[in-house]
């Protein structure tokens, strides 16, 4: 699987704690399997790993789960387009775009 069908299936799967569990064990997969671009994959790992233990037995209301999923697919569509691109500098900044992002945002991951 790519980043950028991850990045579809998650985009199209129901908010909640499994598309982050997913998700989490699909980064974990392309990190062994595209180690130059294992950095991106860990930063969103760690993303979906924090959701996970923060909410998986915590009642959210449909409004967070769909406002988080949201913020989320704008970091991986971010990275996605970065990685589309193979080119070293592209991924670089998209990293920093969306750790930026992350640091003025609620952090909710």
């Amino acid at each position: 699987m790519t980043f950028s069908e991850v990045t579809k299936t998650f985009g199209a799967s129901l908010p909640g704690t499994d598309s982050y569990v997913k998700l989490r064990k699909a980064m974990r997969t392309l990190i062994q399997n595209d180690p130059k671009n294992a950095a991106v994959y860990f930063l969103i790992f760690g993303f979906a790993r924090t959701y996970v233990m923060l909410y998986e037995d915590q009642e959210i209301s449909p409004q967070f789960a769909e406002d988080n999923q949201k913020l989320m697919l704008s970091y991986l569509n971010v990275l996605d387009e970065a990685l589309k691109k193979q080119d070293a500098e592209s991924i670089y900044q998209a990293l920093n775009k969306v750790v930026n992002e992350y640091e003025n945002s609620k952090k909710v991951f």
